[in-house]
């Protein structure tokens, strides 16, 4: 059974590796989604300064990326910590993670030349809440709160 998971260190720690940053369970978060014990998909979040928040995302399985998952990765910054926009910080040599982030709404903003190592060039992606097309969806297996 797939469960949506927060803030276990040892899957912070496995999405973080994953996408060549940190977890420190003190300051970061992460949202998971497991099944059977085995992260199918998964983002940490860093760098929160109550108007934005650095994320990093890393998907371990074929469709590890689900609506329940999609819903929970937007919603945590922008309704729960209300920040106003999502940044990422991408090589400018993986492709397919700047690919994948403009399919999730997110558009470069800046390079910073030499940021990674070996003198790759950052690119800095950002995707602001009124852009966030994850934020209509309807999770389909869990309970959200009443509104009153």
């Amino acid at each position: 059974m797939d469960q949506i998971v927060t803030n276990n260190p040892d899957y912070g720690n496995e999405i973080a590796s994953a996408s060549r940053t940190f977890y420190d369970p003190k300051c970061h978060a992460n949202i998971a989604r497991v099944r059977d014990g085995e992260v199918l998909a998964g983002i940490v979040y860093t760098h929160f300064n109550h108007e934005s928040v650095q994320c990093h995302t890393a998907v371990f399985a074929e469709h590890g990326l689900n609506r329940d998952l999609l819903f929970c990765s937007f919603d945590y910054p922008f309704h729960q910590l209300n920040v106003k926009r999502m940044f990422g910080f991408v090589p400018e040599t993986n492709e397919d993670a700047l690919h994948f982030n403009k399919n999730l709404g997110f558009r470069e903003v800046t390079r910073i030349e030499g940021y990674f190592q070996h003198g790759v060039t950052c690119i800095v992606m950002r995707l602001d809440r009124q852009d966030c097309r994850f934020l209509k969806i309807k999770p389909r297996g869990i309970e959200l709160p009443k509104q009153h």
